[in-house]
């Protein structure tokens, strides 16, 4: 772990009074990081198709690997 990611996320999370906050590199990492977290093979996932193009890439292409469909 870096140490300067590591000071930027304790900050983070007393500034906003929680237990804990992870950062992330994009916008992308953040979004798959969140999903992996929630979503599980089977799950479905309902979104608009207005997506940023990376977004709809990874609904996609990579969820249905994971066993998530969109």
């Amino acid at each position: 772990m870096c140490p300067t990611v590591d000071v930027f996320e304790k900050r983070i999370a007393a500034l906003e009074g929680g237990v804990a906050a992870v950062a992330a590199s994009s916008g992308q990492s953040a979004q798959f990081m969140t999903i992996a977290a929630l979503a599980g093979a089977g799950d479905n996932i309902v979104s608009t198709t207005n997506l940023y193009g990376g977004t709809y890439n990874q609904f996609k292409v990579l969820l249905p690997r994971l066993g998530i469909t969109t």
